[in-house]
């Protein structure tokens, strides 16, 4: 059991370190959607995001399809860090079981 406990133990260490990992770039990422608003004949980047109950849109800029894309790269990469820090967390979950002795 010696052998086994110390595998677990590693693993452990390991998920918590991905659980920080993750945690930090889901920080930089930026959170809500993109709007597209028309102003005046001329279209607007806002991203859309709540504070509470309500929505806030911060302004981005000109809807440039350059900028609109980058900014919609970094959103999909924010829902796969959410997606894998999930389940980091379930297997952290998981581990500690294991190390308790309890069977799920």
């Amino acid at each position: 059991m010696g052998i086994i406990k110390g595998i677990l133990e590693e693993e452990l260490k390991r998920l918590e370190e991905l659980s920080v990992f993750y945690k930090d770039k889901l920080s930089e990422c930026p959170r809500g959607s993109i709007s597209v608003k028309e102003r005046g004949g001329k279209r607007y980047i806002y991203l859309a995001r709540r504070e509470g109950k309500k929505v806030v849109f911060d302004y981005i800029g000109k809807d440039i399809p350059k900028v609109r894309n980058a900014l919609n790269e970094r959103l999909i990469q924010r829902k796969e860090y959410y997606v894998k820090l999930r389940q980091v967390k379930d297997n952290l979950l998981e581990v500690k079981r294991s190390l308790r002795g309890k069977r799920t």
